[in-house]
């Protein structure tokens, strides 16, 4: 049953703390998202990005790139076939 299915050894698990870790910066934006949540508008930065992005979802970036790809890719081949048929 062995050979079937050898024994595997458990990754080792990894305990650590952040190199960065602020205490006071988390405490600073814990009571930001409370005052946030009893006020309606809080200005802080990137507050204005994050607002746009919740209105307005970026669409899927990757799927652009592949599309602009294809077209750059059809055109270049174009440009090379008719070059060498004329």
């Amino acid at each position: 049953m062995s050979i079937l299915f050898p024994k595997v050894n458990k990754m080792p698990e990894w305990h650590f703390t952040p190199r960065f870790y602020d205490p006071e910066k988390e405490r600073r934006k814990e009571m930001l998202t409370q005052k946030q949540s009893e006020r309606k508008t809080i200005l802080h930065r990137g507050s204005f990005r994050e607002a746009r992005d919740e209105k307005f979802p970026r669409k899927n970036t990757a799927r652009n790139t592949s599309r602009i790809a294809f077209w750059v890719a059809l055109l270049v081949m174009l440009v090379f076939c008719f070059y060498y048929l004329l």
